[in-house]
């Protein structure tokens, strides 16, 4: 009897509001924002959305246009800032080294309508977002021969699209992509890595085995989108220097944990670039830095 008494009181605390709003409290997540030194620039508009800004970052007192590298957030453009704390120590890493930085806030696939496939309108958004910080060159005193594109997860798969889509059509010398997708074609993702499971949400489909199914149907998607379909159609002599950051891939016959940032995606793509004539390789953010000072 008392148990029962004791579950009532129980329910009937949770229903007040107190309690009720110390719930929702608990069930929130907590947004993963750094602590950042204060922008030269914050939430300068590129387009009419809310999210649609960037943040700069810029060099004090240089005497002669900088290197600016654009970072653009991970999260499976699903979540993720453009104030997020993974970017905090390449900007710091940036700031030390003389180089603009500026980081992209982009649409998320829950704030597109009607658009097919659902990713396109989120990279439009980025590349309206570097034309737009390539349209500030004199006013910010960048660059732009030594511009470079950076960013995590779907932050390197948007990296990888852009510098490789019409030739590399907005002059990124190099880019800096980290744990990415290489490849947006489920038939060769389940082929390199058979547990794959991401990527079906970007092209509007409800899970990996439907978009799987549906491939033929979004063929010219995948070769818009995937960086592996991209890189053959790249003429090598205009293709950015590509430095790869991320896990190594797993040995043979090993289950990959991390099936959405497995290092195949890297191995795969880097050993095709390679034959392409494109230059690919491992490294590190100083290694970026020393290519964008080049």
């Amino acid at each position: 009897m008392k148990s029962l008494i004791t579950m009532a009181l129980s329910v009937a605390m949770l229903a007040t509001p107190a309690f009720a709003n110390d719930a929702q409290k608990a069930k929130k997540p907590k947004e993963n924002r750094a602590t950042l030194p204060a922008a030269t620039y914050d939430s300068v508009a590129y387009g009419k959305h809310k999210m649609q800004c960037v943040d700069a970052w810029l060099p004090k007192d240089a005497k002669a246009a900088t290197p600016v590298i654009i970072y653009i957030h991970g999260g499976g453009f699903r979540i993720g800032s453009r104030k997020g704390s993974f970017m905090a120590r390449y900007l710091a890493e940036s700031q030390k080294a003389g180089v603009a930085f500026v980081s992209v806030e982009y649409r998320l696939l829950r704030d597109i309508k009607d658009t097919t496939p659902p990713v396109s309108a989120c990279l439009d958004d980025i590349q309206a977002a570097v034309k737009f910080v390539k349209s500030k060159s004199k006013e910010w005193n960048l660059d732009l021969s030594r511009l470079g594109l950076t960013g995590g997860s779907a932050g390197a798969h948007s990296s990888l699209v852009l510098a490789l889509t019409d030739n590399n059509a907005l002059g990124v010398r190099a880019i800096f992509p980290i744990r990415p997708q290489t490849s947006m074609d489920p038939k060769e993702m389940r082929e390199w890595i058979p547990n794959s499971r991401y990527g079906y949400a970007l092209f509007g489909y409800k899970n990996f085995q439907e978009w799987f199914d549906h491939r033929d149907d979004c063929m010219k998607w995948i070769e818009k989108y995937s960086p592996m379909a991209l890189l053959g159609k790249c003429n090598p002599k205009k293709a950015p220097v590509i430095i790869f950051m991320g896990p190594p891939a797993p040995k043979p016959d090993v289950v990959e944990k991390d099936p959405t940032h497995s290092g195949v995606f890297i191995e795969r793509f880097k050993d095709a670039a390679v034959k392409h004539g494109v230059s690919c390789r491992r490294g590190t953010m100083e290694d970026f830095l020393k290519e964008l000072a080049k």
